[in-house]
């Protein structure tokens, strides 16, 4: 089991990464004006998704596990 402070960390760059790509490109998506099953939907989830496994895998990798020794 994975440390609850990775997940938070891996949410709350995840959502800036998110952001400013989005302003980046100009994409702008509002789920109750726009409605659900739209492609503009599809491509907000499928950036939060790979944003945050992408995010998560590295902070996995980079962050130390509790309780693991150096050696």
């Amino acid at each position: 089991m994975h440390s609850k402070r990775t997940t938070f960390i891996s949410l709350i760059i995840t959502y800036v990464v998110v952001k400013v790509v989005h302003s980046l490109i100009g994409f702008d998506y509002d789920i109750f004006s726009e409605g659900i099953l739209n492609l503009k939907f599809l491509i907000d989830v499928a950036s939060w998704a790979i944003v945050s496994a992408a995010v998560y895998f590295l902070l996995r990798k980079l962050l130390p596990q509790r309780g693991a020794t150096a050696g």
